[in-house]
Parts: structure tokens; sequence; C-alpha cells
């Protein structure tokens, strides 16, 4: 069996498995059951009130009564039975504020009086449409592999010319490109709607440059975003004064310097420190380093910018390192021989020829790098001590922007004051992404080596 056929029949095989996972996760499940059964029920009950409120107050009542009634007369172990019934009422409660937060929304958007006649309805729809969503993406992959599949099948089958051929596949590819870029627009689309509308409540330059970030105050709410702007730069900045230094330098060990034995040693070591997860880093910093800092400099506590700091230093050193090793790696062998056949050092030859000719990509590696340091949000949550004020030390406690957005979201009322702000502090943090990126395009640009006749 050739290739090609391992591939239609794996590709069929997916899409199969996927709806059929898909159509299995639309299916209710014990909580979800049981409310639907109450909701059946719920028109042959006395409800004095229909509205969305009141019904969603006597079935959260119903589902309680009836999920506890079973658990406490289930047969088995009574503690699995009483670990399901937190289990499930814990679930009911998610389901809950997932209706409260859509009935607000629609509110928002003028349908108060459809919530206020037909709640029931409402949440009969809510409830059908919360399960079906769990199973979409599964039946788009599914989509997308069934898709695949046949086209191979048709393409194998119409025996094209080849010059045919590569141009379906080309425009195969391009499709698949083009659909890259239309879900990060979208990302971005949704991203400055969602945004926006703080800024019809206050002025730009207000929420940039104001000292105050006090979202939930209901008499005075301040959305003043400058020392968390300031959290961010300055943790980035110090992060980048110990990651670009160490970084590089070991790129120039492990290119030029270090034996192939050491290197077959180190390189892995450092690719594996790329794949910790982050919060294992953070949970190292708040653990042990934090404790550390706080008695060795005698400070009121360890969670602060150095911390944080040093965190994504640990964090952006593997990726800097790797970049600028390629970029090293491709400087023309014939710039070296030069260097060294005109009398040069090993050494002159590293800072004056290898590194000028590399300088392009340790450059755009220096900027990936401080661009996973100012979006990283785990780490600087879990040690940057999450004071919203703008640092007069590196030992005084910070709110960088991804930390903020992290620890406020799940809060944040959906389609309030302060849920637009949060996003429009997401504008912020991907303009500042945007703008390293665009640094790093220019410098890639400028310094690009071509050959060994430009350096």
């Amino acid at each position: 069996m050739d290739r090609i056929k391992i591939f239609i029949i794996a590709g069929l095989l997916a899409a199969v498995g996927l709806a059929l996972y898909g159509h299995h996760k639309a299916q209710p499940d014990y909580v979800e059951r049981v409310y639907l059964q109450q909701l059946e029920m719920a028109p042959h009950r006395i409800m004095p009130d229909k509205s969305l409120n009141g019904a969603l107050k006597e079935m959260s009542r119903y589902v309680t009564f009836v999920i506890t009634e079973e658990m406490e007369t289930r047969p088995g172990d009574p503690a699995l039975n009483a670990k399901k019934l937190h289990q499930s009422l814990l679930e009911l409660d998610a389901l809950t504020k997932e209706i409260t937060e859509h009935g607000a929304k629609l509110r928002r958007q003028g349908h108060g009086q459809d919530l206020e006649e037909q709640g029931l309805h409402y949440l009969d729809d809510f409830v059908h449409a919360h399960m079906e969503a769990r199973a979409t993406w599964y039946y788009v992959f599914a989509a997308i592999f069934a898709f695949f599949s046949v086209l191979t099948l048709v393409l194998r089958a119409l025996n094209l010319q080849r010059k045919t051929r590569d141009k379906l596949i080309q425009s195969v590819f391009f499709g698949t490109a083009l659909t890259s870029i239309v879900v990060l627009g979208l990302i971005m689309v949704f991203l400055f709607l969602e945004g926006l509308p703080i800024f019809q409540k206050v002025d730009v330059m207000d929420f940039l440059f104001g000292y105050g970030w006090y979202p939930t105050d209901e008499d005075d709410p301040e959305f003043g975003i400058f020392p968390l702007i300031m959290g961010s730069l300055s943790v980035t900045a110090l992060s980048s004064a110990i990651a670009i230094p160490l970084g590089v330098m070991t790129a120039l060990y492990l290119a030029e310097i270090a034996s192939l034995r050491v290197r077959n040693i180190v390189k892995p070591i450092i690719e594996l420190l790329a794949s910790l997860p982050s919060v294992v880093i953070g949970f190292f910093g708040m653990v042990v380093v934090a404790p550390f800092l706080q008695n060795s400099f005698d400070i009121n506590t360890g969670l602060n910018m150095f911390n944080a700091s040093l965190m994504l230093a640990f964090m952006s050193v593997p990726t800097i390192t790797s970049v600028s090793e390629d970029a090293i790696y491709a400087v023309p062998l014939e710039l070296k021989e030069a260097s060294l056949a005109l009398g040069a050092t090993h050494n002159e030859t590293i800072w004056k020829v290898v590194v000028p000719a590399s300088l392009s990509g340790i450059s755009t590696a220096v900027i990936l790098g401080m661009s996973r340091a100012i979006g990283e949000t785990m780490v600087v949550l879990m040690v940057a001590g999450g004071a919203g004020m703008v640092p007069d030390s590196i030992f005084d406690p910070v709110r960088p922007m991804p930390s903020s957005i992290a620890a406020e979201m799940g809060e944040a009322p959906l389609g309030s004051d302060h849920y637009y702000a949060l996003f429009a502090i997401g504008i912020v943090l991907f303009l500042f992404t945007m703008l390293f990126n665009i640094v790093a395009d220019h410098i890639s640009h400028k310094y690009k080596q071509v050959g060994a006749a430009t350096l």
C-alpha cells in the first residue's frame, strides 16, 4: 500500500473518529441531563416568576434538590458519592454563572423584555447551545480531515497532469496559509471590538497615563494603567539585561569555542530548559528564589520585580541562544578563513567578523526573547508581587499587564467597564508586541548578510 492510500485512509478514519467523539461530547452530562429533565417538568409547576432570573433561581433549587437526593440515596461508597455531589454542584454553579452573564449581555443588547417573558425558553435554548458548543471544534476538524482526504482521493482518481496537479496543491497550501492569516485577523478584530468600548467612558490619555487602577470601585472607578505599563516595561528591561548577554555569549561559546563533546551535552540541556512549563518556573521563583531574596537582602517580600525578571530571563535565554546560534552558524566559512589568513586571532575573528556578520539573526533573537518576556503571564502572576504601582527599586512588587488580565478576567462581569478595560489592556500589550516584531523585522533586513561580499 503506497503512502497516498495510507494518507487517505488515515484522514478518513480521523474524520470519522472526531465526528463520533464530537457527537459524544454533544450529549448532556449528568448535571445537564437533570437540568433538562427539570425544564421539561417546569411548565407543570406553579412558578410565580417566569422571568429569566426567577426561572434560573427556581431551576437551580430544583436541580440541587434532585442531585442531592440522588447522591444521598445512591448505593456505593459514601465518600465517592459525596465527592460526586460536590463536583456536580460546582458544575451547576458554573452553568448558572454562564447563564447569568449571557443574560446580562442580552439585556444590554436590548432583549430584556424577551427574557422577562420567556425565561424558561431561554434556559432550554442555552443548555442545548452549551452542549452543542462542546462539539463544534471536533466537527470542524473532522470536516478538515475529510476535505483533504476526499480531495486527495479525487486528484488521484482524475489522474491529472503534473502541472495541473501542482497548481491545485499550491492552491490548497495558499488556502491553508490564508486561513491562518484570517484567523489571526479575526482574533485582532475581536480584541479591538471588546476593548474599544471602554474609551467611550474613559479618555485614552487618562487610560494610558492614569496612576489609579480601581476598576471595581462602584462610586468612582479608575482605569489608569500607567503603573501596569511601567511594570511590564521594567520587568522586560531588567530581564533583557540579564538574558541578552547570557544568551548571546552562550551561543558564541557553543558555536565557536566549545568542543563537539561539550556542545553535544550543553545544547540539549538548553533546549530542555525551553520546554519547562512557565508554571513550574513560577513555582520555583515563588518557593525557592523569593525566600532567598527576602533573607539575603532583608526586604519586605521576595515576590518583586527582580524575582520576576530573573525568572523571565531564565525563560528567554534558551530562545535567544538557539536563534543566535543558528545565525552564527550561517556566517560563510570563507569570511572566517579570510580573517584568520590575514593574521587575526580566533577571538578577533569572533568579535570583528562573526558577530557583525550574524548581527541580523542575533538582533532577531534578542527581540524574540524580549517579546516573550513582555507577554509572559503565569510567571509574573506568581512572582511579581501584584502591586499596581510604579516601581522605585528593583525589589519593589509590580503588576505587569499580562498578570492583571489573567488575575481579573475571571471576576469581571461580561460586558462591564472592567471587562472592556481588560481587553483594552490586551490591545496595549498587542501593540507593544507588534512593535517589537516590526523592529526585529527592520533590523533583520537592514543587517542581512547576503554572501561574503556585503560585510
